[in-house]
């Protein structure tokens, strides 16, 4: 009879020392899972920007053209059906925002004209515009909490995506 209470007392023991550990290994997995989507979700949303520029660049047939508009195109006052014209890239940026679901609210987005090696704060190749041909870079960047690091107090992890697609229209 003694033998079989020492064996319940130790697995009770046993399954108090492994308990915490299991579910930190739980939410560890869910938090790769949630790095893995948010990732996903900044490049669908940078790829759907760069999209949104080129086919909004800078053609006489684009009634609202976006980005840096070449001298000889005739660019529309903004108005209720384009709210933000050339040399705005405030549009490319709305798109964005509404692509990302899993990244942070706290999403930088940057867009940028012509042959630049990193996009940051919008800084074009000198000269560049939204004319056909030219090369647009949309890039994005977010930090994703997460909740297993945080009981060692690592904080945030960084994820950038960036997409680079050619004015067509």
């Amino acid at each position: 009879m003694k033998r079989q209470r020492a064996s319940r007392g130790q697995a009770l023991v046993e399954f108090a020392l492994i308990l915490p550990i299991f579910i930190f290994l739980m939410v560890a997995i869910f938090d790769l899972g949630h790095v893995v989507w948010a990732n996903d979700a900044l490049a669908n949303a940078a790829r759907e920007g760069a999209r949104y520029s080129i086919v909004h660049g800078g053609s006489e047939s684009t009634p609202c053209p976006v980005g840096p508009a070449p001298a000889s195109l005739a660019v529309p006052p903004a108005s209720a059906s384009c709210p933000f014209p050339s040399p705005s890239r405030q549009a490319i940026k709305d798109v964005v925002t509404k692509w990302l679901i899993g990244g942070s609210s706290s999403a930088t987005v940057s867009v940028c004209y012509g042959n630049v090696t990193t996009c940051a704060a919008d800084a074009d190749e000198p000269g560049a515009t939204n004319a056909r041909g030219t090369r647009v870079t949309v890039t994005v960047t977010s930090s994703v909490g997460l909740a297993a690091p945080g009981f060692f107090g690592i904080g945030p992890v960084s994820l950038a995506a960036s997409s680079t697609m050619l004015v067509n229209h």
